[in-house]
């Protein structure tokens, strides 16, 4: 049963519809399915996309690694955007943010919204 499989420092709950198709609504704002490397080839700047992969690794302060199977790349997250239970590394997570392109720096997103896909 996988009510009792759940441990309560582990679960963060949160209303997911499944039935939903890759693009998502917030805000006004439309979010769109993207693996990690068609991010970094074919993102624009400030592009909202929606990425599900695992928080890999803690950088600095907000900075963290997140990897799907085509890649890895930074995310940032602010403490407003942290589930209430905090950062579950190495579990399956779907991330909502913005590309951020700044020269001379590697392509990162700033995430609106963390989720965990228990």
């Amino acid at each position: 049963m996988l009510a009792t499989s759940l441990n309560a420092e582990n679960f963060y709950p949160f209303s997911h519809d499944k039935t939903i198709d890759s693009i998502h609504h917030h805000d006004g704002h439309k979010y769109q399915k993207h693996s990690i490397d068609s991010v970094i080839t074919e993102a624009k700047d400030d592009e909202l996309v929606k990425l599900s992969g695992e928080i890999v690794k803690k950088l600095k302060c907000s900075t963290y690694l997140f990897r799907d199977e085509s890649g890895e790349i930074k995310v940032h997250i602010d403490n407003d955007s942290i589930p209430q239970k905090g950062l579950l590394f190495g579990t399956q997570t779907t991330i909502k943010g913005e590309v951020v392109k700044e020269a001379g720096k590697p392509l990162s997103v700033e995430a609106d919204r963390v989720r965990y896909m228990f």
